[in-house]
Formats: C-alpha cells, sequence, structure tokens
C-alpha cells in the first residue's frame, strides 16, 4: 500500500478563532476516478457494493469473473429510465472458461427469487460484455448455450451454468423469505 499511514488535514476551531492542524488517520492514497474503474489487483474474489465476483460451478473450477455495477453519470446525481427506476451500467468480465465447438456464453441477469430473467447477451471465453441494468438486487449467470439457438424475450438458459454471482444487495436478502425456510400449507 503506497502513502503514509497518517495524513495531516487542515480544520476549523469550533469558534472559528482560526485554522487547527488535526491528526486525521488516512489508509492510502485518496481515490481518484480512474482508479475506481479498475479492480484493486490485490484481492479480486472480494465483493465490494459497486462489484461482486462469478464463481464457477462444479466441473468449471478454472473459471472466473466479476461483475462491475455503477450508477451512470447524471447532473441530477442518480440516473434513472422513462418509469423513473435507478439504471446501473453492468460490466461483465470473464476468463478461463474453455471453448467449445458449436457452442456459446450467454449472460443471464434475474432477481434472487428468479422471476424475472433477462438476457443479457452472448460472451467470449474470456472476454467483456456491457449492458444497463434497473435491478440492484441481482443474480449474474453465465451458461453454456447452442450457438445456432435464439433467444426469445421471458427465455431462460437451457445449457449449463458455468458462472454465477449475487450483487450486494440480493445478498442482504432475509435468509427467511427463501423457500427452504417457508412452510407449506398441510
Amino acid at each position: 500500500m503506497s502513502g503514509s499511514t497518517f495524513g495531516w488535514r487542515v480544520g476549523f476551531t469550533l469558534m472559528g478563532v482560526g485554522p487547527l492542524l488535526l491528526p486525521w488517520p488516512s489508509f492510502g492514497p485518496v481515490p481518484t476516478s480512474e482508479s475506481m474503474d479498475r479492480p484493486p489487483k490485490e484481492a479480486t474474489a472480494v465483493a465490494f457494493p459497486d462489484r461482486f465476483p462469478l464463481f464457477p460451478t462444479m466441473g468449471n473450477e478454472g473459471a472466473a469473473g466479476m461483475a462491475y455495477l455503477r450508477q451512470p453519470w447524471s447532473p441530477f446525481g442518480v440516473s434513472v429510465d422513462a418509469e423513473g427506476r435507478v439504471v446501473y451500467d453492468l460490466r461483465i468480465e470473464v476468463s478461463g472458461l474453455p471453448t467449445v465447438e458449436g457452442e456459446t456464453y450467454r449472460v443471464w441477469l434475474t432477481t434472487p427469487a428468479m422471476d424475472a430473467v433477462v438476457d443479457l447477451g452472448s460472451i467470449e471465453p474470456a472476454g467483456e460484455l456491457t449492458g444497463v441494468t434497473d435491478q440492484d438486487q441481482l443474480l449474474v449467470i453465465v451458461s453454456r448455450e447452442r450457438a445456432d439457438g435464439t433467444v426469445t424475450d421471458g427465455e431462460r438458459w437451457a445449457g449449463p451454468v458455468v458462472l454465477r454471482g449475487f450483487s450486494a444487495g440480493a445478498r442482504v436478502t432475509p435468509l427467511a423469505q427463501h423457500s427452504l425456510f417457508r412452510r407449506t400449507p398441510m
């Protein structure tokens, strides 16, 4: 980590008499807009509110991915769509996926309850895909699909899931809402 452990910041006294130098803890350099765009080198599998890892499923241990969720710039502070929902820019990066003849990898977005599934598009085995979403509680799924298959609205993945990951908003969903803990009527 570069930079000093402690930095000095200038403050003012409560009575307004004049500036007072206060020791204020500084834990590394101040982030810039350029440093916020790239992931930290020392922790690529750590989840933050603006990025989360995509974990491989069984049999795909060499695959890895990262999803970046970010609010686009707006002069009003928050970007919204025509219906007034907050929108986010989403960037998916994957690596380590094997190339399979006649098959492609597709990225799907859904809610933690899996009630609405959206096809974000195809992605290369070691590539990047960008899109826009109005959900902050989402599950990102990368599946292997037939290359000649077409996807219609509302359709789900048909092939095996190779990567999956939850956004920070989806991880705070109460566990009591999981179907495992819901009682069925007797």
